[in-house]
């Protein structure tokens, strides 16, 4: 079944009116009566995900009743960055040379001005709206990116970081002091598990990436310094249910990951302690945490299980606080469900051969139709982060 999150009044389908309103960067609304975040987010377009949620509240931070509904006659930005098109083409606008992006965003232009939600053809107007999703960013670093002239006139903005894994401005420091080293599992030569579903391959390496980065940019959202393993230059956080196998990865020293499964175990292990030893008197803790996606017979179903080093009991209690913090988030949103997650210490090679408190996290069986929903829908693989981010949170405090 669908991994659910229940956000109460925030995220309720209200009836709304908006009106745009002026704004120096960003497209902005002002809330009439019986407006809803999740009603203006429909309006201009924008999915209805827990990462546009949460950019409209940090975009918007102390503009919520006490219930996090929406202030009326209040203007509130959205994330939507309105840029000065340069009379020639999207691209050299954005200074970017991915074509598909580029056609994404002027699609996303043509819909909001044939639905009537912004005045005229960004051609004509020279006003160009880019959808913060697409990109990846937010409005801090949209800001602190942009270049100008001394006289003022818009210039091409810097995208060339767009594709820095999980980048994102700080929330708070909850977690400053910490290091984080995340694996997702196999990579480059090695898909790792492969499910079937609707004719399209599900390769546990792309699956297990998307969480993963998901969980990096929650974790630097928090003041820790994340470390990926495992890396592709060319994906960030997708919010596509496919995700095409690329064979991109590499490590995070810049190595090719080798095709001897043996010898990737070790590579990825020897950059783990490395980086342990040099870190040792610069953070007051770091931790380990490897995600990988089962394969087993396809009728046999399995929630999110966990492995921890054996004779280590402080890697055994970070992964009890895991495993009954995702046993109440599906009380909550799936009551009567059930959860059937282990916590059991295995002799894995990366449990084995490292120091650090780890986790060893499969994340369902790839093979199974109900379990692949948790993988293949966007907002499934971001409340597993999601949830993953707070099981640490309460193994610290």
């Amino acid at each position: 079944m669908k991994i659910r999150i229940i956000f109460g009044l925030l995220i309720a389908y209200f009836a709304f009116g908006f009106c745009v309103a002026d704004a120096a960067d960003n497209v902005s609304a002002v809330a009439q009566k019986g407006s809803g975040v999740l009603g203006l987010l429909g309006k201009y377009k924008l999915s209805k995900n827990m990462n546009n949620i949460e950019l409209f509240q940090r975009l918007n931070s102390g503009s919520f009743d006490k219930n996090g509904g929406l202030l009326l006659g209040t203007s509130y930005q959205l994330p939507i960055r309105k840029v000065v098109f340069n009379g020639n083409n999207i691209r050299t606008t954005l200074n970017i040379k991915d074509y598909d992006l580029a056609k994404q965003i002027e699609d996303y232009n043509v819909l909001v001005e044939n639905a009537k939600i912004k005045k005229g053809s960004f051609k004509q107007t020279k006003e160009l709206w880019v959808p913060y999703e697409l990109l990846m960013v937010d409005s801090a670093v949209l800001k602190n990116n942009e270049k100008r002239t001394e006289s003022k006139k818009e210039q091409a903005i810097d995208y060339s970081y767009l594709k820095e894994q999980a980048s994102s401005p700080k929330v708070d420091n909850v977690l400053s002091g910490f290091a984080f080293y995340l694996i997702s599992g196999h990579g480059g030569p090695d898909p790792g598990a492969v499910g079937k579903r609707d004719g399209n391959d599900l390769n546990e390496h792309e699956y297990a990436y998307d969480v993963t980065i998901r969980l990096a940019k929650k974790l630097k959202e928090h003041g820790a310094d994340v470390y990926m393993i495992v890396q592709d230059e060319k994906d960030g956080i997708r919010e596509t249910q496919y995700l095409k196998a690329g064979g991109n990865e590499k490590l995070i020293n810049g190595d090719a990951i080798l095709p001897g499964q043996l010898d990737r175990l070790k590579q990825r292990t020897d950059i783990v302690n490395d980086y342990v030893a040099k870190n040792k008197k610069k953070y007051k803790e770091q931790l380990l945490l490897e995600i990988h996606v089962d394969s087993r017979i396809t009728k046999q179903r399995i929630d999110i299980f966990f492995y921890h080093r054996a004779g280590s009991k402080s890697s055994e209690r970070l992964n009890n606080t895991l495993f009954k913090t995702i046993e109440e988030k599906y009380n909550k949103a799936q009551p009567g469900r059930g959860y059937k997650g282990n916590v059991t210490s295995r002799d894995l090679w990366t449990l084995r051969n490292t120091t650090i408190d780890a986790s060893f996290i499969e994340l369902g069986n790839i093979q199974n139709p109900a379990d692949q929903l948790r993988f293949i829908q966007p907002d499934n693989r971001q409340a597993i982060a999601n949830w993953l981010y707070e099981g640490i949170i309460k193994h610290y405090k």
